[in-house]
């Protein structure tokens, strides 16, 4: 299933995260480009460490709720719906005083449960992720570890870990950030492993996700909207989310 997660880098991005990743892309967010020249400029990007010298490496923790609806279509086109709580935390590093393009990365966990009058389903994952940010443009992928499990209307997709790469890349300006990214998942039962010869639809790996969205950030604050898709054995999952920031 599509994980969606959207989350404000903003978006874990801050915009992703992303980069969710099945279940909500509680992914993955991504961090805002914004961010980084945050970190790069003004008072707070000339701090000097203890020995007087200037820091290299910045830090922010953050945490998030998050609000999600889900829906999984089977290949005949039945169509079952749900609705998610969940939440992601973690810490953003970004490197400053550097000409561009700079490193930036984040290490986070999410989790998720959705559930309706017959649906139920978790997906807990932890990773990190990292890549090169321009002034209004930046990449980032990493390793993403994950453990879901959902009951569709009757239709199960069994308990399952995984390991999933996905590449983001982010854009924005003054506080709005858009991301865009795709995400093949490795797991480790069998039964959950889509055969792309007779799929109608495009990916590769054993399972494999697309998604988009959108941040808006004032101050530390941010809001975020996103998007998932995730094509999976038995039918394609697909999840629109909302999250803000409590902190960072």
């Amino acid at each position: 299933m599509l994980a969606i997660l959207i989350s404000s880098l903003a978006f874990a991005q801050d915009v992703p995260d992303g980069l969710n990743a099945p279940s909500t892309i509680i992914l993955s967010q991504p961090q805002s480009v914004q961010m980084d020249r945050k970190g790069g400029k003004g008072p707070k990007g000339k701090r000097k460490g203890k020995r007087g010298k200037k820091e290299e490496w910045r830090h922010r923790f953050y945490a998030r709720p998050t609000i999600s609806g889900s829906s999984f279509t089977t290949p005949d086109g039945e169509t079952s719906t749900a609705f998610g709580l969940g939440g992601e935390g973690g810490v953003r590093y970004w490197e400053t005083n550097k000409p561009f393009p700079r490193l930036r990365g984040r290490t986070r966990g999410t989790v998720e449960y959705i559930m309706s009058t017959n649906t139920t389903g978790m997906a807990a994952k932890v990773g990190s992720f990292m890549g090169p940010a321009w002034k209004h443009f930046a990449l980032e992928s990493g390793l993403d570890l994950s453990w879901d499990r959902y009951e569709w209307n009757g239709i199960e997709l069994e308990p399952t870990v995984g390991a999933s790469v996905p590449l983001i890349a982010t854009t924005g300006i003054k506080g709005l950030s858009l991301y865009v990214g795709a995400q093949p998942t490795w797991v480790n039962n069998a039964e959950r492993v889509v055969d792309w010869d007779k799929s109608a639809h495009f990916g590769f790996g054993h399972e494999f996700s697309t998604f988009f969205g959108g941040s808006i950030a004032i101050d530390d604050m941010s809001l975020v909207l996103g998007y998932s898709r995730r094509v999976t054995a038995i039918g394609v999952q697909e999840g629109y989310g909302i999250s803000t920031n409590i902190r960072g």
